[in-house]
C-alpha cells in the first residue's frame, strides 16, 4: 500500500516536433498561461496466491488553469483561472508469474476505467474513455539491489492513439537497510504520427496522444519495520504533445514483507 501528494507546475510543453513551447495554441501569442496539479494517491497491490497478484490505484486531483487576459508594462492586470477538482482515471489490474526462476517473468493486464467526472470541464480530469493494457516484465534481485523491465501495448478507448509503453528501474537500500533508493525510467509512444493539437485555445496534458520519456527518482528511510517514507522527483526528458517539468511527490509505503517486489 503506498499513500502520496504530488505537485506540479509548469509553463511550457512539447509540441508535435518535440520542441519546448507555450501552453497556448500554434498561432496564439504567449501569455505565460500555467498548469499546475494537485494529487491525493493510493496504490495498493495483494497476493492472491503465490503467482497471481492483484492491484490497482486512483488519484484525488485539484487542477488550475491560469490565463493571463490583460498585461501593462508592470505585470499582469487581469486574469481567468479554470478549476477542476475529483477522481481521476481508476486502474485496476492483475500480474501472473509465468516464470518462476532467478528471474522472474510475468505478465499483466490492468483496465484504466474513467472515474465518473465530465469531460466537458477544462482542464479536463481525464479522456472519459476506457483503455486496456498488457505488459511482459521481468526483475533480478542482488545483493546491493534489484533491477526491473518492463514492456507493454495499451488500446486506448474512442480516437486516442494506441501506445507502447516500457520502463526500467534500479532500486535498493543502504547504510544497514534502513534508507531506500530508485532510479528508471519511463517511456510512452504513441503509434502514428504526432500532429498539433490546433483545435484546443490552451494544451490540455489528459486529451493528448502523447510521447513521453521520463526520469524518476526516489529515496527513502524506514519510519518502522515495513513502512517507509520517501519523496520524489519525477522529470520530463524528452516529448511530443505532452507537459515539460517536474513532477514532486511525497508518500509513506507500507509493506508486511521487506524488500522490493519482483514480477
Amino acid at each position: 500500500m503506498r499513500l502520496s501528494y504530488a505537485w506540479s507546475s509548469t509553463q511550457t510543453r512539447f509540441d508535435e516536433r518535440g520542441e519546448r513551447i507555450g501552453l497556448e495554441a500554434p498561432g496564439r501569442p504567449p501569455r505565460d498561461t500555467e498548469y499546475r496539479d494537485r494529487e491525493f494517491r493510493i496504490y495498493g497491490e495483494y497476493g492472491i496466491i503465490e503467482r497471481l497478484t492483484a492491484y490497482g490505484s486512483f488519484a484525488y486531483k485539484r487542477l488550475r488553469l491560469l490565463e493571463p487576459t490583460a498585461f501593462v508594462r508592470s505585470g499582469i492586470i487581469a486574469e481567468t483561472i479554470h478549476r477542476t477538482s475529483g477522481i481521476g482515471d481508476v486502474y485496476v489490474g492483475g500480474r501472473y508469474r509465468i516464470l518462476n526462476s532467478r528471474i522472474p517473468v510475468s505478465v499483466a493486464g490492468e483496465f484504466k476505467i474513467p472515474g465518473g467526472y465530465s469531460t466537458s470541464t477544462s482542464p479536463s480530469l481525464g479522456t472519459g474513455r476506457t483503455d486496456f493494457t498488457v505488459r511482459a516484465l521481468g526483475g533480478v534481485s542482488m545483493g546491493w539491489g534489484y533491477a526491473t523491465a518492463d514492456a507493454g501495448w495499451s488500446r486506448r478507448g474512442g480516437s486516442y492513439q494506441d501506445e507502447f509503453l516500457y520502463s526500467a528501474e534500479v532500486g535498493g537500500r543502504f547504510l544497514g537497510r534502513f534508507y531506500s533508493w530508485r532510479g528508471a525510467l519511463r517511456g510512452r509512444r504513441s503509434f502514428g504520427a504526432t500532429v498539433a493539437l490546433s483545435d484546443l485555445a490552451v494544451f490540455d496534458p489528459n486529451l493528448a496522444s502523447p510521447r513521453v520519456l521520463e526520469f524518476d527518482a526516489m529515496l527513502g528511510a524506514e519510519l518502522a519495520h515495513g513502512l517507509d517514507l520517501e519523496a520524489g522527483l519525477s522529470h520530463i526528458v524528452s516529448g511530443r504533445n505532452s507537459l515539460a517539468g517536474n513532477t514532486f511527490e511525497v508518500g509513506v509505503a507500507w509493506s508486511r514483507r521487506r524488500g522490493p517486489t519482483l514480477p
